[in-house]
């Protein structure tokens, strides 16, 4: 007597290579389980995403517009799992950099505009409730935002290289004239403005104004891009032609040291609420926000092609921005 044994082969997730996603994102799914890739469907929050490419091992899809949390694959079965996706605030912008966040929990944003271009309004506040108004027009072509001790908001133009000022009642003043193709902004601890010309130079401007050179590196074809840690190391990014750029670590006195080498267009970067480097990049084909632990990029946040982000002051809401739109993800209790 032959007896026959069917077995029942359940898919099953394995894991995903970033649990938190932005719309237009990309992802990666490993999975087990699976005969037929030509046969599944995923779903994210109910919507139906674009699968870019299937094996019996992986799928790899793309992040739909207007979805919720959690992940859904089906074929023969249903297998779900919790991602986590931010949701679009705004859109119609033109960051360069950075986004900041002030104390109330408003954004600022830049639509800088081509080259010389006078737009109506180059910088707009976004409220915690998501609506975008008008903020300021004076400033041409406005490149990096920071806010300062004195609160006020600091703006650099790439047209001119001046630097600008303004209190949150939008009076705007000259606060330095004419450092090169001004990009990057960021205060250290002393209140020094450090702000990165493009053109390959680091500046330190005091308190009282008063201009030094910090360092020269590698122009970079867009934006240098800035961020502080607790010891006053500076970090800078500024994309190049080349396909592998590289982050520095430039110290208090100027000295110039190459943290990592291997991103692909890396641009604004800052610190997570526990400490750790943050970056917007693309680096071995995946696009997103990576957090650096034990001096490696894991992906954190699976995206488009960003180029800034901005924590709030409690650090439970992170804010990515893109050349055109402005996300949001808050954080829960369980991740």
């Amino acid at each position: 007597m032959v007896a026959h044994v069917i077995v029942t082969v359940v898919m099953k997730i394995k894991t995903l290579d970033s649990c938190t996603a932005l719309p237009g994102g990309t992802i990666r799914i490993e999975v087990e389980g699976l005969e037929d890739p030509s046969e599944v469907q995923v779903e994210v929050g109910g919507v139906n995403a674009e699968i870019l490419a299937a094996s019996t091992k992986a799928l790899s899809i793309r992040i739909p517009d207007k979805c919720k949390n959690d992940l859904v694959v089906r074929n023969a079965h249903e297998v779900n799992m919790r991602l986590q996706v931010g949701r679009l605030v705004t859109s119609e912008l033109h960051s360069v950099g950075n986004p900041v966040v002030d104390s109330m929990g408003n954004v600022y944003v830049t639509y800088s505009g081509t080259r010389g271009e006078k737009v109506p309004f180059g910088v707009f506040v976004v409220h915690p409730d998501g609506s975008k108004h008008p903020f300021l027009a004076e400033v041409i072509n406005p490149t990096g935002l920071a806010i300062g001790r004195d609160e006020y908001l600091y703006i650099s133009s790439r047209y001119n290289g001046d630097i600008y000022r303004s209190t949150f009642d939008k009076q705007v003043e000259k606060y330095i004239d004419g450092l090169g193709l001004a990009s990057g902004l960021v205060f250290d601890s002393q209140d020094n403005l450090l702000v990165g010309d493009r053109g390959g130079t680091i500046y330190k401007v005091d308190p009282n104004r008063n201009i030094t050179v910090l360092c020269e590196l590698e122009p970079s074809v867009s934006a240098y891009h800035l961020a502080i840690g607790p010891d006053d190391t500076l970090f800078v990014t500024g994309p190049t032609l080349a396909t592998q750029d590289c982050i520095y670590e430039v110290s208090p006195k100027g000295q110039v040291d190459v943290l990592f080498k291997g991103l692909g267009r890396p641009q604004g970067l800052g610190f997570d609420p526990q400490g750790n480097l943050q970056v917007v990049a693309s680096y071995q084909g995946k696009k997103g926000l990576y957090t650096f632990q034990h001096g490696e990029p894991k992906l954190s946040v699976a995206g488009p092609m960003l180029v800034g982000l901005a924590y709030d002051s409690g650090g439970k809401v992170l804010y990515l921005v893109d050349s055109t739109n402005l996300f949001r993800l808050e954080w829960t209790e369980d991740g």
